[in-house]
C-alpha cells in the first residue's frame, strides 16, 4: 500500500453528531402563569360586581346633623330591628362569592394548568390574592357613599345607604385560600398510588428491554 494513499475514517466518524434540542419549557409555563392571573383578575372584577349587586344596603335618617342606622321615624325616633344586618349581610356575600372564585379557578388550574405543581400553586397564591384584592376595591368603588359624612349637610328626617362594609378586611385572602384547598384536594385525589406507580414502572422496564 503507498504511503500517501488517505483511507479516509469510516461513515459513522465522519458524519456530524446532531444532538436533539431540548424542549423549551419555560414557555408554556409562563402561559400557565399568565392564564391563571388574567383568570383571576377578571373574576375578582366579576365576583365583586356580583356581591355589590346582591347585597341589599340597610338605610338610615339623619338626625341632628348625624346619621344613624336602623332609624326609621324621628318623631318619635324608633329603631328598626336588626340595625347589624348591613355588615353581616355584606360579609356574608364577599364571602361566598371570593370562595367560588377562588374554587372555580382552582379546580380549573388542577385539571388543565398543571404542568407544573409548585408553579400553579405561587400562581394561585399570588393572582388569588390580588383577585381578593380587586374584589375589594369594586365593592369600595360600587358602594353608596358614607352616609356619616352626608348627614352633616342633609336635612333631618333623611334617608340615607350604608356603605359596604366587611367584618375584617383579610377576608380577600379566602380566594387564594379557598383555591388552594380546590388544588391540593384535586392533587391528592389524583395522585397516584404506589401500586399504580410500581406498575408503570415495571411496564416501562419491559419496553426497553
Amino acid at each position: 500500500m503507498p504511503d500517501n494513499l488517505i483511507v479516509p475514517p469510516p461513515p459513522s466518524l465522519a458524519a456530524p453528531i446532531r444532538r436533539t434540542a431540548r424542549p423549551d419549557l419555560s414557555r408554556p409555563v409562563l402561559v400557565q402563569v399568565a392564564i391563571i392571573m388574567v383568570a383571576f383578575v377578571v373574576g375578582g372584577l366579576v365576583a365583586g360586581l356580583a356581591a355589590v349587586t346582591l347585597w341589599t344596603p340597610p338605610t338610615g335618617m339623619v338626625l341632628e346633623g348625624k346619621w344613624y342606622r336602623g332609624l326609621i321615624s324621628i318623631d318619635p325616633p324608633a329603631i328598626g330591628q336588626n340595625i347589624d344586618q348591613g355588615v353581616f349581610a355584606a360579609t356574608a356575600w364577599f364571602s361566598v362569592c371570593a370562595i367560588v372564585l377562588g374554587l372555580l379557578v382552582g379546580i380549573a388550574a388542577a385539571i388543565w394548568l398543571n404542568r407544573s405543581e409548585l408553579v400553579t400553586l405561587a400562581a394561585l397564591t399570588l393572582g388569588g390574592t390580588i383577585g381578593g384584592g380587586l374584589m375589594l376595591l369594586v365593592t369600595s368603588l360600587l358602594s353608596p357613599e358614607d352616609p356619616n359624612g352626608l348627614a352633616k349637610g342633609a336635612a333631618d328626617g333623611t334617608v340615607l345607604e350604608d356603605s359596604f362594609q366587611l367584618a375584617s378586611p383579610w377576608l380577600v385572602l379566602l380566594v387564594p385560600g379557598s383555591a388552594m384547598l380546590a388544588l391540593m384536594v384535586i392533587f391528592l385525589m389524583w395522585a397516584p398510588h404506589p401500586a399504580e406507580v410500581h406498575e408503570l414502572d415495571g411496564q416501562q422496564a419491559a419496553v426497553e428491554r
